[in-house]
C-alpha cells in the first residue's frame, strides 16, 4: 500500500488522532490519570523498578566530632524489555462511489472518521493493557503471534481476598476490610492510598452492607440504602481516601470486557494528570517510535515522531483507501507496591 496525500496529508492526520487519543483518556479511558503517557524516541521500554523511597529511615544523633554515618538509597532493579505494536485499519468501502462523483470532501470526512475509530481501537487495547496492570500486578500478552508476559514484581501481600466475598452484604465488613488494605498500603509504601477505585456493582454491595448501613443509622432509624455522599464521608471519618467508580469496557473478539473486572477492588495514589509523565509515580504508559513516523511521506517534526500516528493508504487492485492507526506502546508499573487489589468476590 502506498501512503496517500490526496485527502489528508499524514502529519495532519497524526495530530488529529493524537488530540482524539487526549480527549479519550480524560473523558473514556481514565486510566491514564494513574498510568499517564510519556513519549520516548525507541522501541525498547528500561525503567528502574522499586525506587520509590517508601518508608524514610531516621538518621541518628553523633557526637560532636564524630563523623556522620552513612546513608542508602533504595534498592532498584533494572528492567529492560522492548515495546510491542498495535495497530488498526479500515477500508474505505464506497471510495469508488465517492471518487467517481468527484465528492472529494466526503472523502476526507470519512478518512477522519476511520482515523478515530482505528485510534479508539487502538486506546481500548492500551487501556486493556493498564487495567491488567492494575489489578494482576503484570500483564501477559498473547494474541496475534505475540506471546510475552512483563512481570512488575509486586508483593504477593498486595493481592488479595477478602475474608467474607462483600456479596454476602449481611456479614461482610467490607470497611474493616478496607481499613486493613490501606494500613498495609501504607506499610509498604510510608504514605497512605489517595483513590479506592471500584465498580458500581461493587458500589450497590457498599451501600447496602449492614457493616456500614449501621454506621449511617441515625435517630430515625438505619437506612435500607446508604447514600454516596455519606458513604464517601464514612470512608473520610475511618481515615480512607474517596472512591472512584470505574465500569469502561471494551469489547474483544465481540464480546464486551471490562477493563477491570468488576469484582475487583483497587487502592491507589491520587489520580495525577494523563498528559504529564511527572505525576505518579507509580509508573507510566510507554508511547515509542512506530515504523510508520519514520517514513518520509508523514513529513513529521523531529522529535514528533514517537506516539500513536495515522495515515490514508492507497490500493490499487481494487482500487480503495485504507485508514490506519498505528502505535508501540505499553504501560509500565515502576512503583508495583503503589497499586493494591482485592478480590471481593464474584458478582454476577
Amino acid at each position: 500500500m502506498l501512503i496517500n496525500n490526496e485527502y489528508v496529508a499524514p502529519a495532519e492526520l497524526t495530530g488529529y488522532v493524537r488530540a482524539a487519543l487526549a480527549d479519550m483518556q480524560m473523558n473514556r479511558f481514565r486510566l491514564a490519570a494513574w498510568l499517564p503517557n510519556r513519549t520516548i524516541d525507541d522501541l525498547q521500554y528500561r525503567f528502574d523498578r522499586g525506587g520509590a523511597e517508601g518508608l524514610s529511615e531516621a538518621a541518628t544523633f553523633r557526637a560532636y566530632d564524630a563523623e556522620s554515618p552513612i546513608g542508602s538509597r533504595p534498592g532498584i532493579t533494572r528492567v529492560t524489555g522492548e515495546l510491542p505494536p498495535v495497530s488498526r485499519k479500515i477500508r474505505l468501502g464506497e471510495y469508488d462511489r465517492l471518487r467517481q462523483r468527484r465528492l472529494n470532501t466526503r472523502v476526507r470526512s470519512q478518512i477522519l472518521t476511520d482515523a478515530e475509530r482505528m485510534t479508539r481501537s487502538v486506546a481500548a487495547r492500551i487501556e486493556l493493557a493498564r487495567g491488567e496492570a492494575l489489578y494482576k500486578g503484570k500483564i501477559d500478552l498473547a494474541e496475534n503471534g505475540i506471546a510475552a508476559s512483563v512481570d512488575f514484581g509486586r508483593a504477593a501481600s498486595h493481592t488479595v481476598t477478602a475474608a467474607t466475598a462483600w456479596t454476602d452484604t449481611a456479614n461482610a465488613t467490607p470497611l474493616t476490610d478496607l481499613i486493613a488494605w490501606a494500613e498495609v498500603y501504607r506499610t509498604s509504601n510510608g504514605v497512605a492510598p489517595g483513590t479506592v477505585l471500584l465498580s458500581s456493582a461493587a458500589l450497590g454491595l457498599l451501600i447496602r452492607n449492614a457493616e456500614i448501613r449501621a454506621l449511617a443509622a441515625t435517630v430515625v432509624g438505619t437506612p435500607n440504602v446508604v447514600p454516596q455522599a455519606t458513604l464517601q464521608g464514612i470512608f473520610q471519618a475511618h481515615g480512607l481516601p474517596p472512591f472512584e467508580v470505574y465500569d469502561a469496557q471494551v469489547r474483544v473478539a465481540g464480546a464486551s470486557q471490562y477493563v477491570i473486572p468488576r469484582d475487583k477492588v483497587l487502592l491507589l495514589p491520587a489520580a495525577g494528570d494523563p498528559a504529564d509523565p511527572e505525576s505518579s509515580e507509580m509508573g507510566a504508559t510507554l508511547w515509542g517510535t512506530t515504523a510508520e513516523s519514520l517514513e518520509p511521506e508523514f513529513s513529521l517534526e523531529d522529535g514528533e515522531e514517537p506516539g500513536i500516528v495515522a495515515g490514508a493508504y492507497s490500493t490499487k487492485d481494487p482500487v480503495a483507501v485504507w485508514t490506519k492507526a498505528a502505535a508501540v506502546s505499553l504501560p509500565i508499573l515502576a512503583n508495583p507496591d503503589m497499586s493494591f487489589c482485592a478480590d471481593i468476590g464474584t458478582i454476577s
